[in-house]
């Protein structure tokens, strides 16, 4: 299946990947790439990176893992959303509880992901306006 980026963009839409899962990232970065209107500029392996990263590239969108060292995606995006509001972020976590779904609204995500549900849900999530 193919996912288009809306029609009023005329550069591909930019992605932020953040986990501290090289292999996760890896997999990540391969659905965005068949997709083929979304560009991974960079990869973080934790959210002080990703604050880091978000600033030198301002992507459209960041897909952050919710539990990392450091600073986890929480903070990150509270961190990110102050600084760039306008950039869509999405959590990815394994953990279906509901306490982290709140966790993610609190911090001002976009959108909240399991990661089973990737290979389906991940790519009409970062198109929707």
């Amino acid at each position: 299946m193919r996912f288009t980026v809306p029609p009023q963009r005329m550069m591909p839409m930019t992605a932020l990947i953040v986990d501290d899962d090289r292999a996760f990232r890896r997999v990540v970065r391969r659905l965005l790439e068949r997709a083929g209107d979304i560009s991974v500029v960079g990869e973080a392996d934790d959210g002080e990176e990703a604050v880091e990263l978000t600033r030198q590239f301002q992507p459209d969108v960041v897909l952050m893992d919710a539990a990392m060292p450091r600073v986890d995606g929480f903070e990150a995006t509270r961190r990110i959303k102050a600084e760039r509001p306008q950039t869509k972020i999405i959590i990815l976590t394994v953990h279906e509880e509901g306490v982290y779904r709140r966790a993610a609204k609190g911090s001002g995500a976009d959108d909240f992901l399991i990661k089973k549900t990737l290979a389906t849900k991940l790519l009409p999530a970062i198109v929707e306006q």
